[in-house]
């Protein structure tokens, strides 16, 4: 199940009142600060979509999943569609359908869209497919290049280890 990202207007309920319509974030945060209350639920469209697990790791206090939405070729133009299966599209990874052939169609990573999806929230009893190891270093490579991580210190941190394993008889 993949939430849409909320956008408003807002329908939220607060405690156990029914809910309300809040045209933008302003009001919702405006309101919260008055009662002094921080927490509130609010409704959100779904889908049952595919998603791109990035590892099994699940978080123990949230219980969940890290993830990468997808997208359908068929909603890309041709041309784009093109650049996508060259991997040649910075934002989108292609799948290959011959390794995610329980997919129905032909699909692409959205790099640009990480989620967080609850365990309960994902059917893990049928893989789709999966990423083999080069894959998902070049997949890991350029999710830290969008979003223009900086590995620097974790760059060194591992050589650093690597020339201690070295200097040791």
């Amino acid at each position: 199940m993949v939430p849409a990202t909320p956008r408003a207007p807002f329908q939220v309920f607060v405690r156990d009142k029914p809910p309300v319509e809040a045209p933008g974030a302003k009001t919702i945060i405006d309101a919260l600060r008055k009662s002094g209350d921080a927490e509130f639920r609010f409704v959100v469209e779904a889908k049952a979509r595919p998603v791109l697990l990035l590892s099994d790791r699940i978080d123990p206090q949230t219980g969940e999943l890290f993830g990468l939405r997808l997208i359908r070729l068929s909603a890309l133009d041709e041309e784009e569609a093109e650049r996508v299966r060259g991997q040649h599209e910075p934002g989108l990874f292609h799948l290959k359908p011959e390794r995610f052939a329980e997919l129905e169609d032909e699909w692409a990573v959205m790099i640009s869209a990480p989620i967080r999806l609850h365990e309960n929230a994902v059917d893990t009893t049928q893989a789709l497919g999966r990423l083999d190891q080069n894959e998902m270093r070049v997949l890991s490579e350029r999710f830290a290049s969008y979003w223009e991580l900086d590995l620097h210190q974790l760059l060194i941190g591992k050589i650093r280890g690597l020339l201690r394993k070295r200097e040791r008889p």
